[in-house]
């Protein structure tokens, strides 16, 4: 059975896809290198990513590395295009004005046709070693000095070797010059749309499942990123301010590095905890929850935080005991929870006087952290 696939197999793509547009404007005019763009565009296009990002989130700390490597990648990719856009429109249009004819013109006399050209020049010296060791007939008027037979002699065995790799690499050349033809065939050439398409899916997707992570970017394609990809209270570009945000609040609250609450707990949770925050994405209830100091804390909807004290309560029960006590203190102040408050709220909804809708909470709450124990 083969082994599923993961963004292990994702990442090399997009790598490849971020070097082919490095620079766009030569990938748009180079044919070898879009084709070479559309057959992995293709590719990527093909994988079931939802399913492979699954699969990624049961390898922990690596998966983790392969999402912040798939979303990095996919950023740039995305907004490279983004701001070249203008430029790319146009050469579409003039691509698409070009021939079928023109266009195999082109390729062949940029590229087959220097394959052609190296691969008669080892063969003339194949050729040339052949009768100079006598392997082939030498013609009559062929004349060759004792030193230089010798010397073929010699070297045959690496001429041939020469020959033969020289002879796949021609043969697959040519294979090449086929698929190219059929290529030219395809009815569009907005390749780069699709790549842009698909690459903005994968991002948004994985943001679903993983938490925010920092995007590095070109200063150039900062402002693409933030109006074409930057999902909101997700994954972000670390700026000065930001940066200069959280050197003032490290003091304050302290960032966590481990991974206390699962995405699986966490997405369980999430489904129930909606109601009483304001608007939070799943990777930002994540992250918080984690206390990770990604993005700002979450907001807590009007009259929701005897809610929010439980849960702080239940997710407590399953803390490592090593960190019960800091992560109770830091989430509290996450929340901008008063200690005093909490200790005299947190057991209501469990209370004569709760409400139903706290009762029901409540009741949703133990029921997802039993299941999370039997899994554990």
């Amino acid at each position: 059975m083969p082994n599923p696939t993961t963004l292990r197999d994702v990442v090399p793509i997009l790598e490849d896809l971020r070097q082919l547009i490095k620079v766009p404007l030569v990938a748009k005019q180079d044919t070898i290198l879009y084709k070479r763009i559309a057959e992995a565009t293709s590719k990527l296009c093909s994988i079931d990513i939802e399913n492979a990002i699954i699969e990624s989130h049961v390898s922990g700390e690596i998966g983790k590395v392969q999402a912040d490597q798939t979303r990095n990648f996919c950023a740039e990719i995305v907004t490279r295009l983004e701001t070249f856009q203008n430029v790319f429109y146009k050469l579409d249009r003039e691509r698409k004005n070009k021939s079928k004819a023109d266009m195999i013109d082109q390729y062949e006399s940029n590229h087959f046709l220097k394959e052609v050209e190296m691969f008669y020049m080892i063969a003339a010296h194949y050729e040339y070693a052949l009768k100079a060791c006598h392997k082939i007939p030498v013609p009559d008027d062929w004349t060759i000095d004792k030193y230089k037979q010798e010397i073929e002699l010699f070297h045959m065995a690496d001429t041939r070797e020469g020959w033969l790799e020289k002879k796949r690499e021609f043969l697959k050349k040519l294979q090449e010059s086929v698929e190219y033809d059929e290529f030219l065939l395809k009815p569009s050439f907005d390749v780069y749309h699709e790549l842009r398409n698909v690459c903005r899916k994968i991002f948004i997707m994985v943001e679903r499942y993983f938490p925010p992570c920092e995007i590095q970017l070109h200063p150039k394609c900062r402002e693409s990123f933030i109006q074409k990809m930057q999902v909101h209270n997700g994954s972000y570009l670390a700026s000065e301010q930001l940066v200069k945000h959280r050197q003032a609040t490290t003091k304050s609250c302290r960032q966590w590095e481990e991974e206390l609450f699962p995405m699986i707990l966490v997405s369980e949770l999430y489904e129930i905890c909606d109601e009483i925050f304001d608007g939070p994405t799943e990777t930002q209830f994540h992250s918080s929850l984690n206390l990770h100091g990604k993005h700002e804390p979450l907001k807590i909807k009007p009259k929701q935080k005897i809610k929010v004290c439980y849960l702080i309560s239940k997710l407590y029960d399953i803390v490592p005991e090593k960190h019960k006590v800091a992560w109770r203190e830091d989430i509290l102040l996450h929340f901008g929870i008063d200690s005093s408050y909490y200790e005299s709220k947190y057991s209501h909804p469990r209370g004569s006087d709760a409400s139903r809708s706290s009762m029901a909470f409540a009741d949703d709450i133990d029921e997802i952290i039993k299941n999370h124990k039997k899994r554990a």
